[in-house]
């Protein structure tokens, strides 16, 4: 349904005005408002209050003298004991009724599945995202042993004695005097007895 421009109101016969009705119940569940009308047809609200307004207000008693309470969300049911008194000696009232709710059911389902859809797929990007993580904290565990690995092969590379023990030919980090001194200042010689044990005697 497209909004009718501003201009002079146009002339629309009674069942012209039913038919467009009609079709915003099919697409609206709940209350019917005259400025969802207006909004929708772009016919004035006022126009409906004045030629339809009888219409809609029993419509309304129709489908909102119940409420069914969904989490946090209230939904409007159609009245079944209402409905069949109105209509029990109108047998097309009644059918329109009764598709009117069918409508509603179809609407929620179709709604709810939707939702259901939305869900699934926010579980599975949650998956994913999950599966990645782990992964990345495995590969940060295994980094951070081979970080520690190497500092320690650094490390006992500066002892002579720990050079030979472990096959290497050469200090790995160059260390002169100031270096000793800046590291025992540092407490390493401390952390790391034999690391100066050897430098002592050379």
């Amino acid at each position: 349904m497209s909004q009718r421009k501003p201009g002079k109101p146009e002339d629309y016969s009674e069942k012209q005005l039913k038919e467009l009705l009609s079709v915003y119940r099919k697409k609206h569940q709940g209350v019917i408002s005259f400025s969802g009308l207006e909004k929708a047809t772009g016919i004035s609200r006022k126009t409906w209050k004045r030629r339809m307004g009888e219409v809609i207000e029993e419509l309304n008693q129709i489908v909102t003298l119940q409420n069914a309470r969904i989490g946090d969300d209230e939904l409007p049911l159609p009245n079944i004991d209402l409905i069949f008194d109105k209509f029990s000696s109108n047998p097309k009232g009644l059918r329109d009724a009764l598709f009117h709710l069918n409508e509603v059911i179809l609407k929620t389902y179709e709604e709810n599945i939707k939702l259901q859809e939305t869900v699934d797929e926010k579980n599975k990007v949650e998956k994913e995202l999950n599966i990645k993580v782990k992964k990345l904290e495995k590969e940060k565990s295994k980094l951070s042993n081979e970080v520690a690995y190497y500092e320690k092969v650094m490390i006992e590379s500066m002892n002579p004695s720990m050079r030979k023990r472990i096959g290497i030919k050469s200090n790995l980090i160059e260390i002169n005097k100031h270096n000793q001194e800046s590291a025992a200042s540092l407490e390493i010689e401390e952390e790391f007895p034999e690391l100066f044990g050897d430098l002592d005697k050379e």
